[in-house]
């Protein structure tokens, strides 16, 4: 029967279903270092590029002395997600191989290297690394690590014990539909179908909160229903393919499902009705391809020769043009139209531009993008395609950038060259010298005023100018003959210069005290001087060698950028042809399934002939 083909696709590419994959657990939001911040601001924006830039040159500078583990952990995660497999794979070996590492860092590092290895297709690996994951762990590694682990054990063909892990899991709170599932398939898997069946009807009826849940559902009802119809249970299979969604991506399936179950039950009338439906959606589907078939063999079946005849008619001219449109595709991609259509997407900053690809393009490159993107291996293509043409952008951008710093050098060596006369007439120069010597006269007489206790040398100017006034008096009036009246003013004289001296000295001590702190402060002054002006010969030296160096990295850097854009460019040029290479392949399995139906649907039509000439000879009405 032709549903068996379909349902075989089924058990083999619906069987297993794990969440999307994320570049690495979210990050700690609580941040103590600057750098780590700017990180996971990037990170956060689904800038993912920028993110391991700006971690490499923090972890470079040692400016992550809070987030050191954290930053490895995160910078492993975002290498793998670039497909940089032995990178990351050094990364986790080492935080493993440290001995302060923590049991947390420890599971997820294991929990990283076992997905690397089931990248590479190395199950038995992978399984030695997941295995090593236990003990203290984040809900979000733990249900990771469950999850990856059932993975493994499916693909390896250990039905049971991924039951065994599923079912002990069952209880924990990290419980989740997608394990669910999986446990539903591993137990049809090994011949437990009641038991496999109420865990997938338990996800068909969940409530879809968002369009991943919804998705999830419709896989769930989907492998069910087939798997009713394989063991013999139409009735089953009818009702739970009748729970997919009609607007959902794996409607079309979920009719051609339906149309065979009502067959199975002779209702070939009832069946025509999914049927006929899904032959008026998109024929670049392998399900409505196969409806083509399907509809003329259940008139056949009715004893509707005349227009099963006409159905396979119309079914043949159709997939003949569909090989044709596949046969244009081909040509298209192999033209370069492929790689132009995704260069005409803006790439963004995100890892999310894929979802910009129109589906219902009329293309030829991308009119069976809807099976091409299904392909893992095709959308890893698209992703490392993806990568490369960023990594070419921004090498592009780097290249441009790097030219301002040769305008920022030749800006600082015009100011130098400007600022330089300056600076060798301050060097060449005695100023300081002389005020060295001024500050040692004023030190030298401070200390003889403290050791004599000469108040008189503290005086402020307009007590000094006072001072001299009353010593001017003194001269003068001993030039004046003797009398009462000069002997009057002899005696103002000598208060007044009591009276001064009394305030000298009882002012001394804080007179003296600030006197000194003045000195040390112009010490202070002379001795940062000093070294202004070393610093100023230093400079003077260094600079004409500090602008060559400059210019040495610069042009090192330029050279550097050259040779990852060439590299990139032709890098960027292999994986277009490998991204080509397998869309083309794709196309031509496409190409031998509608050859394949052709040819048959060929053989039902001679087959429905010989039915209806039969069929007339019994009438007498042969024609």
């Amino acid at each position: 029967m032709p549903y068996i083909t379909c349902l075989q696709v089924l058990l083999t590419g619906l069987l297993v279903i794990t969440r999307p994959a994320i570049a690495t657990e979210t990050p700690p939001s609580s941040v103590k270092d600057l750098q780590y911040g700017e990180v996971l601001y990037h990170y956060f924006q689904q800038d993912y590029f920028n993110s391991i830039v700006r971690l490499q040159i923090a972890r470079e500078q040692q400016h992550l002395p809070n987030h050191a583990t954290e930053a490895e952990l995160m910078l492993g995660g975002l290498d793998l997600s670039y497909g940089l497999r032995d990178e990351a794979n050094s990364i986790f070996q080492r935080l493993l191989n440290e001995q302060a590492t923590d049991v947390s860092t420890r599971n997820r590092a294991w929990f990283y290297l076992a997905k690397i290895s089931f990248q590479r297709g190395d199950i038995p690996a992978a399984l030695q690394a997941i295995e090593r994951v236990e003990g203290t762990m984040t809900p979000a590694t733990r249900t990771a690590a469950i999850n990856l682990h059932s993975l493994l054990l499916l693909q390896q063909g250990n039905n049971k014990a991924a039951i065994e892990l599923l079912e002990d899991v069952r209880s924990g709170k990290h419980w989740t539909p997608y394990l669910t599932y999986n446990l539903g398939i591993a137990l049809i898997r090994n011949q437990q179908q009641e038991r496999g069946a109420k865990q997938l009807d338990h996800i068909g009826d969940i409530h879809g909160r968002n369009e991943e849940l919804r998705l999830l559902r419709d896989k769930a009802n989907l492998a069910l229903g087939y798997s009713y119809l394989q063991s013999g249970n139409p009735e089953k299979s009818r009702k739970t393919l009748a729970r997919v969604r009609l607007d959902g991506p794996l409607s079309n399936r979920a009719l051609l499902g339906a149309g065979w179950a009502d067959a199975e039950n002779d209702a070939f009338g009832k069946s025509l009705i999914p049927w006929l439906e899904l032959s008026s959606r998109d024929s670049t589907d392998p399900a409505v391809q196969e409806s083509l078939l399907a509809i003329p063999y259940a008139m056949t079946k009715m004893d509707l020769h005349g227009r099963a005849v006409q159905q396979y008619n119309d079914g043949i001219e159709l997939l003949i043009g569909e090989r044709q449109k596949l046969a244009q595709s081909i040509r298209a991609i192999q033209q370069g139209g492929l790689q132009d259509l995704l260069l005409q997407h803006d790439l963004g900053a995100g890892n999310g531009w894929m979802q910009q690809l129109h589906l219902d393009s009329e293309a030829p490159a991308l009119r069976y993008q809807l099976s091409l993107m299904s392909s893992h291996d095709f959308q890893e293509a698209v992703k490392n395609y993806r990568d490369l043409l960023v990594l070419k952008i921004n090498l592009v951008k780097w290249k441009s950038d790097i030219a301002t710093y040769d305008d920022m050098l030749a800006g600082r060596q015009a100011r130098f060259e400007e600022h330089r006369p300056a600076a060798e007439q301050a060097l060449q120069g005695t100023q300081l010298q002389q005020l060295q010597q001024r500050y040692a006269t004023l030190a030298e007489a401070v200390g003889y005023i403290e050791t004599t206790g000469d108040a008189t040398g503290l005086l402020n100017p307009e007590e000094a100018q006072q001072w001299q006034q009353l010593e001017n008096i003194s001269n003068q009036l001993d030039q004046l003959p003797s009398n009462p009246d000069i002997s009057v003013l002899r005696d103002k004289q000598q208060r007044l210069r009591g009276i001064l001296i009394w305030q000298l000295h009882s002012d001394y001590k804080p007179r003296l005290w600030q006197t000194r702190q003045q000195l040390s402060e112009l010490e202070t002054l002379l001795a940062e001087s000093q070294h202004g002006i070393n610093s100023l010969q230093q400079a003077n030296l260094d600079a004409p060698s500090g602008f060559g160096a400059f210019d040495q990295r610069i042009a090192s850097q330029k050279a550097r950028i050259e040779t990852l854009t060439v590299q990139t460019e032709s890098t960027l040029i292999a994986q277009g042809r490998q991204l080509e290479h397998l869309a083309i392949n794709e196309l031509e399995q496409q190409q031998q399934r509608v050859d394949a139906y052709i040819i048959q649907a060929r053989f039902a039509l001679a087959q429905t002939y010989d039915s209806a000439l039969e069929q007339s000879a019994g009438e007498g009405t042969v024609q």
